[in-house]
């Protein structure tokens, strides 16, 4: 568990709970760091850049890292033992060596990820001399500093320069002494993330990948406990079986690595699942993501509010049906995902897990619910930004495998391609968009928590764009009827140019929820209403 220490100058943050004070991932990337602490700004040197881009050299890729850090949530600095980070680590031409996101907690904040650079001393050794612009937040610079644990104060502290020496040796880089490596502002104020004896390590798990076209792979509904205040209450999500003989495998547990399996014994109606199963790296939370299995309990005490906590175990248990339509583990056996294979670090827990056997079927999916108020077109800026709703039923009414529902952007009568040179967070070109799809890297296809899609088009050049949905279930491929929706520039309607005044300006966050003011700092959504009717919606970042 981790260590707490309460800020109070962080009050205001303390009325939005963190994932982090329940024991869990803190929050996410795509955060900014002035939203919990104002930034001391101050001009960059000319000869200073942070390193963003994957220097040149011999890369050591997709590492597994741990570290002993500090870290910031709403209100809190906490302790925690990180296990499980993604480093990487390259030797460069230059002679250098270059360290992958050493802050370890910097994966809160940050959508892409720094390096710092390590001079040669010798003997295997390096030496990182600090410090070091790290990264560049909405126009301000923050910088890696070298630290060292005070007692009086029981914190770490600045110093003015140091130096942290490291090892590299046969792919393994060690932090050798026991001084941090923190993240300050231009005036050398710590931000309250701090990291020491740093390990990189050669990552010698692999996820147990599975085929459609080697195995049958049968869809099932998973429902499992959501609430520690009411044990009646439940969720539910669609993962994927596979029964081959005395193996059972179960896949579909994390959204970023939904092609991994776990791999169990199904033996005289039991199925058991061995505990840290790894699942893959998942660049959305920095981390190599495993699944656990833990015994739940309703945990009233540790965090103040009712949380489900863990008593972490060998293996879940489940029961299987002569015909394996049902799949059931009892209360209180539990799955986790989780970063890192021993620490509590939680992204989804499935508590007293029951599973039945989702029957698909060829069905016509039905038209994605997008008018004429869902478009918004910046001529001037050359983008467009779409909002719809895609329907997880079909035309009858009947449920569908989300898992297998695509969907397609149509610009006139071409199916549009996201192609990743414009599209940073996209590995690959992509036409159909997988329904649970979001980019984690700009924010250019997400989804609101009330379902809502939207997506950023880098284009205004079309007289009319539609939206498809696409079912691959029961061996065939159905689509939708395609909801169209005209662009307004395209028929002499533009609010910008025609002289309509703004009316009304409201502001969101990426969730959908409405926002008082604009925010200082950050990335959020501003819609403008013009007195002729119109709505024009904008993607902020300050």
């Amino acid at each position: 568990m981790k260590r707490t220490i309460t800020l109070i100058a962080l009050v205001a943050a303390l009325l939005i709970p963190s994932m982090a004070s329940a024991g869990r991932m803190p929050v996410k990337s795509g955060m900014r760091l002035s939203q919990f602490k104002a930034p001391a700004s101050a001009p960059v040197r000319v000869d200073e850049e942070p390193i963003m881009d994957t220097p040149e050299g011999t890369l050591y890729d997709n590492m597994y890292a741990s570290s002993s850090a500090y870290g910031l949530g709403w209100g809190e600095v906490y302790t925690q033992n990180v296990d499980g980070g993604i480093g990487k680590v390259v030797e460069g031409t230059d002679g250098n060596l270059y360290i992958y996101n050493p802050i370890s907690q910097g994966y809160i904040w940050f959508s892409i990820l720094p390096w710092i650079k390590a001079e040669p001393a010798g003997d295997g050794k390096f030496v990182v001399k600090l410090p070091q612009l790290y990264i560049l937040d909405a126009g301000d610079p923050y910088y890696a500093y070298c630290m060292h644990y005070d007692e009086e104060e029981g914190v770490p502290v600045v110093e003015e320069e140091g130096e942290i020496e490291f090892t590299w040796q046969d792919g393994v880089l060690t932090q050798l002494g026991d001084k941090f490596i923190g993240l300050c502002d231009a005036t050398a104020d710590w931000f309250y993330m701090a990291d020491q004896h740093i390990v990189y390590s050669q990552m010698t798990d692999a996820p147990i990948i599975m085929h459609d076209d080697e195995y049958y792979i049968q869809s099932y509904t998973m429902t499992y406990l959501s609430d520690p205040t009411d044990l009646t209450k439940t969720k539910d999500c669609i993962v994927d079986i596979i029964i081959d003989g005395e193996n059972i495998y179960m896949g579909n547990l994390n959204n970023n690595n939904y092609d991994s399996f776990i791999k169990g014994t199904l033996v005289d109606g039991k199925a058991t699942f061995p505990t840290r199963q790894y699942l893959g790296a998942d660049p959305y939370y920095n981390g190599h993501i495993y699944m656990l299995t833990g015994d739940a309990y309703v945990d009233s005490e540790t965090y103040g509010t009712p949380v489900f906590n863990y008593n972490l175990n060998d293996e879940i248990v489940f029961t299987v049906d002569e015909d394996a339509r049902n799949i059931v583990a009892e209360w209180p056996a539990s799955m986790i995902t989780n970063v890192g294979p021993t620490t509590l670090s939680i992204i989804s827990d499935y508590v007293a897990p029951g599973l039945v056997a989702f029957d698909e079927f060829p069905a016509t999916p039905a038209m994605p619910i997008f008018t004429d108020a869902d478009l918004s077109v910046n001529n001037s800026a050359g983008w467009s930004v779409l909002h719809f709703t895609i329907p997880t039923e079909d035309t009858e009414g009947y449920k569908m495998n989300e898992n297998k529902l695509y969907y397609n952007i149509i610009l006139d009568d071409e199916v549009f391609t996201f192609d990743p040179e414009t599209y940073i967070g996209f590995t690959s070109p992509m036409t159909d968009i997988p329904y649970k799809f979001e980019d984690n890297v700009n924010f250019d296809i997400y989804i609101g928590g009330n379902g809502r899609h939207t997506v950023y088009l880098y284009t205004t050049d079309y007289e009319v764009v539609g939206v498809q949905s696409i079912y691959t279930a029961g061996g065939e491929v159905n689509r939708s009827d395609i909801a169209y929706v005209t662009n307004p520039n395209a028929s002499g309607i533009n609010e910008v140019a025609s002289g309509a005044e703004v009316v009304e300006t409201r502001y969101y966050d990426l969730t959908g929820r409405q926002l008082p003011t604009a925010p200082a700092t950050g990335l959020f959504l501003q819609q403008s209403t013009y007195s002729d009717g119109t709505t024009a919606t904008i993607k902020v970042v300050k």
